[in-house]
């Protein structure tokens, strides 16, 4: 008995569909429709705009360590500069110690006329002898 409802269903529903006919569209329907869907949408504000308004989920413990690395590198780039160091100048009164020699502040370097040397030796020196 089902068979044959749904023979009769599909014969009834065939014949509606060999009847039925699309309606005709507008002119200009494709149009409006592209229209509204831009105005919806939101691509009708300029890119600016939209890049100022919109939002970014970020997870608090991101944003915070994001924070603090942004004030420590603050902190790095803000902090007083100390001045380059300076060769001191030898006491000439009394007798000169190691710490107060005079040390040489290289600037800039320059391998212009280098020559590499033709023997190395190497001295072995034990602890306690001259």
């Amino acid at each position: 008995m089902t068979d044959e409802r749904e023979t009769m269903r599909d014969e009834k529903l065939q014949g509606l569909l060999r009847k039925w006919e699309a309606p005709v569209v507008p002119d200009g329907m494709d149009e409006r429709v592209m229209a509204a869907y831009r105005c919806e949408a939101g691509t009708a504000e300029p890119f600016w705009k939209r890049w100022f308004a919109t939002s970014i989920r970020v997870p608090v413990p991101v944003a915070l360590v994001v924070a603090l690395l942004l004030i420590f590198t603050a902190a790095l780039a803000l902090r007083p500069v100390s001045p380059p160091p300076t060769a001191v100048t030898p006491d000439t009164s009394g007798p000169v110690r190691s710490a107060q020699r005079s040390v040489p502040v290289v600037t800039g370097t320059s391998l212009a006329g280098f020559q590499p040397v033709t023997e190395i030796t190497a001295s072995v020196v034990q602890e306690g002898t001259p």
